[in-house]
């Protein structure tokens, strides 16, 4: 009997620490990853050098912005950025983009004859008593108007003037909080994320708070692609994603800052009917290619090239213009918002907290570090 009992308790004592184990490895790796980053940090000797020489390059070239220890400035570029650009995004782009329009034009046809049904039961009179022969009048016949052209164009969708001098949608209370993507190349999401949050408030809808981690945990392109990870990825990933499923809520899917894992959600009924690039190609448009895109679809997701400068940025017009080797050298997600001719610049929101840049916005002056490469709309049904 003893014997049996000392068996047991062995077998109990084996298999216990592998439950045990299997039950703390999400924990463990979470702990595991927090450790590397806290490894990769910048010294304090390192982050000092870099403000000193962003500092001496400002005064030395009269540049317009401000700089500071930041957040941002104490952390490895790939930690805090994120955006991979497909390999064949000129041709990917060309298709997409196509499409997108196609699928636009296709909508506002709806909405046209949607609306112009509505009107048409709004103005037929009310319905009457037969009337009696002899109390039967004669009534001259109304002339009929001619009906109006239907709108069929994008142009006639507009939802600002792209010939006033500045346009900003966060000025304009239509942008939703900022956030902050931590330790993690998720930068790609929280630009999908915030790009249909801005345009489902400016739609006329409340402020919704929409999930990144559940972008990170579950989204494929039509290619059946990931569309990212901590190790970056891509917003049109994300984009295509939407066009067949629903996004979620923060509160059922929190961020947490490494990937955990697709499980089934409770989605939020956004429908996007349509989505592509500024330019066919996805280059970077003309300032007044961006301001057309902006009046007629809302905030704009693109990219830029982070460089030390840009990550100390606490306020000013950003005009560091770091030499690049083409216009795909790029590495973070960003939503353009708006314009300002008179600072000759764009108001970019970011995905850093509110302690970076301005409350966590940026004045970049056109053209500057490739701000605009990628640039990406979306549409929404507003039914």
């Amino acid at each position: 009997m003893k014997k049996h009992i000392a068996a047991s308790i062995a077998v109990c004592m084996l298999i216990a620490p592998v439950a045990f184990s299997h039950a703390q490895m999400k924990s463990s790796f979470k702990a595991s990853v927090e450790a590397q980053k806290q490894k990769d940090a910048k010294s304090i000797a390192e982050i000092k050098q870099q403000l000193a020489m962003i500092k001496k390059d400002i005064k030395e070239r009269n540049l317009k912005f401000k700089v500071d220890i930041t957040e941002a400035l104490k952390r490895q570029i790939d930690e805090i950025t994120g955006a991979i650009p497909p390999k064949d995004l000129e041709k990917e782009a060309e298709i997409q983009t196509n499409r997108g329009l196609q699928l636009f034009l296709e909508f506002l046809q709806r909405l046209s004859e949607s609306k112009a049904k509505k009107q048409k039961e709004e103005t037929l009179p009310p319905k009457k008593e037969p009337v009696k022969p002899e109390e039967a009048k004669k009534e001259e016949p109304k002339a009929v108007e001619p009906e109006k052209p239907r709108e069929t164009t994008p142009e006639s969708y507009m939802l600002a003037d792209p010939s006033t001098p500045a346009l900003d949608w966060f000025a304009l209370g239509m942008m939703t909080p900022i956030k902050d993507q931590g330790l993690c190349g998720s930068c790609w999401s929280f630009t999908a994320m915030g790009v249909v949050e801005g345009c489902y408030k400016i739609k006329g809808k409340d402020d919704i708070d929409l999930s990144e981690q559940y972008c990170i945990d579950c989204a494929r392109d039509k290619y059946g692609r990931d569309a990212g990870s901590c190790n970056g990825g891509w917003y049109g990933n994300v984009f295509d994603f939407l066009m067949n499923n629903y996004p979620v809520e923060e509160k059922v899917s929190p961020y947490r800052g490494y990937e955990y894992g697709c499980t089934p959600k409770k989605q939020f009924p956004i429908k996007m009917v349509a989505w592509g690039y500024v330019r066919a190609d996805a280059g970077i448009p003309t300032v007044e290619q961006m301001k057309k895109a902006l009046c007629t679809y809302g905030p704009i997701a693109a990219t830029v090239k982070v460089t030390p400068a840009f990550q100390a940025y606490v306020g000013g017009i950003f005009d560091e213009f770091t030499p690049v080797s083409s216009d795909k050298d790029v590495n973070h997600g960003i939503i353009i918002v708006g314009w300002d001719d008179s600072k000759h610049a764009y108001r970019i929101k970011n995905s850093w907290g509110q302690r970076w840049g301005e409350k966590g916005y940026m004045w970049i002056e056109y053209g500057c570090n490739n701000v605009g490469y990628g640039a990406a709309w979306v549409v929404l049904d507003k039914e």
